[in-house]
């Protein structure tokens, strides 16, 4: 597919040779341009050749003579310009299988792009990568990339994934590190299939591969109730998870000792789980997997340590709700007590039970709307609820069942206020800004 224009920045090259938004580029030097890494990799030369189809459907040749590096002033439609590479693989532990029926359909998608992998730091599996896929990712150097790894010993990662190509994870991994591309790896635990042996195992190979494998997370299993018709799985219990973090401590030792970096880390879930507190900030290093669910909770509560020096003692009477998933609550409950100090605040946790998904599902990013305004009820009516704003569509006030903020707000009655999920956005919506 060709890439859609949809603005020309004044004065730029492409201005000046009179393209304009509804254009649509279609080569470069007579290569096609299938996405935003296309275009910024050929678009470098100081002599370029354009195919571009115009609004009216007439199709212009266009020679161009600029610095190198030098961009053409264009913004497209999307970063991807062709079709969303999706996922062949049947693993045992997806999550779209697991979803409920009726919601929107984008989040049926199973997306194995790697491309969303360099620009978005989404996980992908290598195993629907095509040679000229390969290609391209070697060529443009596309690093660092995000892979779902889970095991290495190719029976049981091709049982994992219901894909027998899955089981080439070493030589793929073996490529990227000869290519000289950084990867972080995650390994999703289901008890029983690849924790114990295979789990070590795939810690140890991996490492083997630093630095090119830069990071290793290791986060449970997450489980729906909506597995009908799919394979039987379990989460971890309390002792697997207690198992687990001293295996994960073991080998951070370990490795701090010989690679100057812990290499391997575990979600916060486990910690929850085993009811064991976040490591420290050493821990984490770089905190190269916060995206996934790692160390995001240490990073929430150092930032507030560094910011309890400056509020105050007492305020204005005031009470505030915080709305969360249950397995925050821990987290939570060390802020909400530390900052009830303050005189004149009243601040309480109002966690919301995940009906909607079932199963063992509690993390705040998959509420919807249907589960908390059932929560509320009218019971909150003009009351101030501060919810997350993790658990919207980026960009937008809609929720996965597509209920909106509004919607909530006209059902319960209550004062809801999206708030950024760090310490300096939570303080400022409770006490104001000038705290």
């Amino acid at each position: 597919m060709p890439a859609l224009i949809v603005k020309v920045e004044r004065s730029s090259i492409a201005d000046d040779i009179g393209l304009a938004p509804g254009d649509t580029l279609i080569s470069i030097d007579g290569k096609e341009i299938n996405d935003i890494l296309d275009y910024h990799f050929w678009v470098r030369s100081e002599q370029l050749e354009l195919s571009i189809e115009k609004a009216d459907g007439k199709i212009w040749t266009v020679e161009i003579e600029k610095d190198y590096d030098e961009d053409l002033g264009l913004e497209f439609e999307d970063l991807l310009f062709d079709r969303i590479k999706s996922c062949q693989n049947r693993c045992v532990f997806c999550f779209i299988d697991q979803l409920p029926r009726h919601m929107r359909k984008t989040l049926y998608i199973k997306d194995d792009d790697y491309r969303h992998s360099f620009l978005f730091g989404n996980f992908i599996t290598l195993s629907n990568l095509r040679e000229e896929d390969w290609e391209k990712i070697i060529t443009m150097r596309l690093s660092p990339l995000y892979i779902s790894v889970h095991a290495l010993q190719p029976q049981v990662r091709s049982m994992l994934m219901g894909n027998q190509r899955a089981g080439r994870i070493r030589q793929d991994l073996l490529r990227l590190s000869q290519a000289g591309i950084q990867v972080h790896t995650q390994i999703v635990l289901c008890p029983g299939l690849n924790d114990g042996q295979v789990l070590e195992e795939t810690i140890e190979g991996l490492a083997e591969l630093y630095p090119s494998v830069s990071s290793i997370g290791i986060v449970p299993v997450g489980l729906t109730g909506h597995r009908s018709s799919l394979p039987e799985l379990r989460t971890l219990n309390e002792l697997e998870a207690l198992s687990l973090i001293e295996l994960i401590h073991s080998y951070q030792k370990r490795f701090r000792t010989q690679l100057g970096y812990g290499l391997v880390y575990g979600a916060d879930e486990i910690y929850l789980k085993a009811g064991q507190p976040l490591p420290d900030r050493q821990y984490y290093d770089d905190f190269p997997q916060v995206e996934n669910g790692i160390g995001i909770g240490r990073l929430f509560l150092d930032d507030f340590a560094e910011e309890e020096s400056n509020l105050p003692i007492e305020i204005e009477e005031c009470e505030v709700y915080i709305l969360t998933g249950q397995s925050a609550l821990k987290i939570w409950e060390e802020i909400v007590s530390r900052l009830n100090r303050i005189q004149g605040l009243r601040l309480h946790l109002l966690p919301v039970r995940n009906v909607y998904f079932g199963g063992q599902v509690t993390v705040t990013g998959l509420l919807t709307g249907q589960d908390i305004i059932k929560a509320l009820g009218q019971d909150y009516i003009g009351k101030t609820i501060l919810i997350p704003e993790i658990i919207f569509k980026e960009g937008q006030d809609i929720l996965l069942d597509d209920i909106t903020l509004e919607d909530i707000k006209k059902a319960s009655g209550a004062e809801l206020k999206p708030v950024e999920v760090n310490a300096s956005a939570l303080i400022e919506a409770i006490l104001g800004e000038k705290y």
